[in-house]
Formats: structure tokens, C-alpha cells, sequence
């Protein structure tokens, strides 16, 4: 298998090295690397086609990696139709620098779309966040990142054994704050919100108004859902299914334009 390794935090990120260097001993060294120059974050799946893009080819902290100045929807845009055209046979992306749980994150998260990409074009794929403590220096989420290493390569192993059930090209999996060995895996659905969405309203010197958009924690979060499960501790698993072809569901819009 080929393996492309991906992210939106970009090429400097200990996330991305931590998952190739997972990758490579799970399937090998075809493993490859392609991220963005920089950090990419809630770029959702946007594309560069108004603008060339610039690709650097390097040797990063052992991960040889081709950079490339858009956003994480390109590198694997371009992974999987030039530069490794017809030969990536899964697309991992990640460790993200924070959750990605609840339905507007998984929508709106570079990470996720850098991999969502890939399974539409019908290559399995497989995002990876992990829930930071109060991390803030380098060193900091290096340790972070360093924990979730065996995980990783644990879950890799089983992917790698079962392959992908029927319908399912995407896989969402998220790391809680704290891991350890035994930390129980949750193949949960996606809860429809984390935050309870604000704008602020604010003022600048010169009267002027500007927005502030932030969000709080929700409180009725769903038990049963992976934002709950994530801050109680475990990893989960969200399969995401792409396919918009639901008899059923049809039938019924096909009655709504009658």
C-alpha cells in the first residue's frame, strides 16, 4: 500500500510527523508526504485555482515532505492527481492541534477536508485531532503528540487488518486530553454542535463597529455522541458516509417536487 500523509497545521507540525512516523511503521516506507507551508487551520475543503501554487520538496525533522503554499484540500488535490497520480491507496491526515468533533467542525476543519477529498475521489481515508490540554510551547505539544504515538500505531495495525467497511471511505478519530494504554475506543456518531455560537459585538477608536464570533461550550450535549465521549476521556471513532443515494429519502423529495 501507499500511503499519503497529510495535515493543515503544516509541514512543521510534531501532529504530521508523528503520524507518518506511525504510518511508516505500520505499512512500511511507502509512506509519502504532502502538507501545506503553513498552518491552514478551519480552511474546510477550499481549493486554489485562483493563484499558482509552489511546491518545495525537503527533509523535515526525518519526515521527507513536499510543502505546498495552498491549503490542505490542495495537497491532496495534487498528491492524488500529479505527483502520486493512481498510486495513494488510503489518505491519513492529522494529528490536529485540537478536537474535531460535532458536525460544524468535522465541516469546516482543514484536517478533515484534506481527507475528505480523498474519499470522494474514492481513496479511504482517515482524520486524526487530538483534544490539547493547555498546551502552549512547542515542547509542550510535542509531548502531547509523543503520547499518542502507540495509539496510533495500535489503530493502523487494526485498520490495516480489517480495511474499510462497505460505504465508509472516511474516518473521523479523535484523542482525548489524557491517554494511556487502556484508554476505551467509542465508535459514536457526531453530535450536531459543540459551542453555543455568539457574535460580539465591539467597537474600535474610531467608533467604528466589528464582530467578534465565538462560541461556548454547550451544555445539553448528547451522551450517546462523540463531543461527550471525547471530554469524558475516550478516543472515538465517527465513520462519515458520503453517499447522498437513499432510496428511501429520494422517494420522498421525488413526492415534495410532484
Amino acid at each position: 500500500m501507499t500511503i499519503l500523509v497529510t495535515n493543515d497545521d503544516g509541514y512543521k507540525s510534531w501532529g504530521i510527523n508523528t503520524l507518518y512516523k506511525a504510518a511508516v511503521e505500520v505499512f512500511g516506507d511507502d509512506v509519502v508526504a504532502v502538507a501545506p507551508e503553513k498552518l491552514q487551520s478551519s480552511a474546510g475543503m477550499s481549493f486554489t485555482f485562483h493563484k499558482p501554487l509552489r511546491v518545495e520538496k525537503l527533509d523535515y525533522e526525518g519526515m521527507p515532505c513536499l510543502v505546498v503554499s495552498g491549503k490542505p484540500a490542495d495537497c491532496t488535490f495534487m498528491a492524488l492527481n500529479h505527483f502520486y497520480s493512481g498510486r495513494i491507496d488510503m489518505v491519513l491526515s492529522g494529528v490536529n492541534y485540537g478536537m474535531n468533533v460535532g458536525l460544524s467542525p468535522i465541516y469546516s476543519s482543514g484536517t478533515i477536508s484534506a481527507a475528505l477529498y480523498a474519499a470522494i475521489s474514492k481513496v479511504p481515508s482517515v482524520a486524526f485531532s487530538k483534544h490539547l490540554s493547555n498546551s502552549k510551547s512547542q515542547d509542550e505539544i510535542k509531548k502531547e503528540m509523543d503520547s499518542v504515538y502507540s495509539r496510533l500505531v495500535d489503530i493502523l495495525e487494526k485498520i490495516k487488518k480489517s480495511s474499510f467497511p462497505p460505504d465508509i471511505e472516511l474516518l473521523n478519530i479523535n484523542f482525548p486530553k489524557s491517554l494511556e494504554k487502556d484508554t476505551s475506543i467509542k465508535v459514536v456518531k457526531a453530535d450536531r454542535k459543540v459551542f453555543q455560537d455568539v457574535v460580539q459585538q465591539r467597537e474600535d477608536p474610531l467608533k467604528r463597529p466589528y464582530y467578534w464570533l465565538y462560541g461556548t461550550l454547550r451544555k445539553d450535549l448528547d451522551p450517546n455522541a462523540d463531543v461527550a465521549n471525547l471530554l469524558n476521556g475516550n478516543i472515538t471513532v465517527t465513520p462519515i458516509e458520503l453517499h447522498t443515494s437513499d432510496e428511501e429519502k429520494l422517494s420522498s423529495i421525488r413526492r415534495m417536487f410532484l
